[in-house]
């Protein structure tokens, strides 16, 4: 068992698009490919479905110029009316995100494809610096967008934490259960009661927006393995704040448990207290 009891602690109580993001849109035989060759010579796509494919990425005065593939492996045409684009980084870390008019694209016969170009607005970029591994995708709702799409990642551990802990802390982040995109959420890692009865909880922070979160008061309630009550807390936190598509590890100290009855902490959960 993992002693999370001195990492990270908290204490209760005082703990529409405009015309100038089109820069140009044109068929793929313009390009490198022809747009009246049938896809699978093309190889960018299977079979009935509609992908988008990144070509490269170039800064522009704080915008970002985007290049891309659109191929529609349909029988039938397609036409956009509203083109919601994000741009992420290889770990699934949300770079850029701007919805564009269907003219950014246009129409699209079956069987071919075609190449754009777009502006990302510099309000719209939320990094200075753009990795060499990128990837353009059609950006959905967020509540068709799960945490299996998305990697979060560590934003940091103690500098005391073995390799071991590490290797298990990182199993045990990959096992967590899925996150809508847009979510921040508290999971359990570690419970103890301390001789003096007080009550640490270690907890996994995941942040699943395209910003950084910081959380100044947070009401957390503990429930043990009988899904009973056992105890909850206010926590004032100063300077904690989440990056983008990052988790850290956090103990609360709850205080004293009141109860007299033996607790059962073989599992239990936590709640962000409504």
């Amino acid at each position: 068992m993992l002693n999370f009891s001195k990492i990270f602690k908290g204490n209760k109580q005082d703990s529409e698009p405009s015309k100038q993001d089109i820069i140009e849109t044109f068929p793929a035989e313009q390009g490198e490919q022809n747009s009246e060759e049938p896809l699978n010579e093309l190889s960018l796509v299977n079979e009935g479905e509609v992908t988008i494919h990144f070509t490269g990425v170039s800064p522009a005065s704080g915008a970002l110029i985007v290049g891309f593939f659109v191929s529609n492996g349909l029988s039938q045409k397609v036409k956009f009316e509203n083109v919601p684009l994000v741009l992420m980084d290889s770990d699934g870390q949300v770079l850029a995100r701007q919805s564009f008019d269907g003219e950014t694209i246009g129409e699209i016969v079956g069987g071919s494809s075609k190449a754009c170009v777009v502006r990302f607005l510099p309000d719209n970029v939320y990094v200075q610096d753009i990795p060499v591994e990128c990837q353009v995708c059609f950006d959905l709702p967020p509540n068709a967008q799960l945490s299996q799409s998305v990697k979060i990642q560590y934003q940091s551990l103690p500098e005391n934490t073995t390799e071991s802990q590490k290797q298990e802390l990182e199993r045990v982040l990959s096992e967590l259960p899925p996150m809508k995109q847009g979510e921040v959420n508290v999971s359990p890692l570690h419970a103890q009661i301390t001789p003096q009865r007080d009550l640490l909880a270690t907890v996994v922070i995941r942040n699943s927006t395209d910003k950084t979160v910081s959380l100044e008061q947070i009401p957390l309630t503990v429930f043990d393995a009988h899904q009973e009550e056992l105890i909850r807390g206010l926590f004032n936190i100063k300077d904690l704040a989440i990056e983008s598509f990052k988790a850290i590890l956090w103990t609360f100290n709850f205080g004293a448990v009141l109860q007299d009855k033996d607790i059962d902490l073989s599992s239990w959960h936590i709640n962000i207290t409504q």
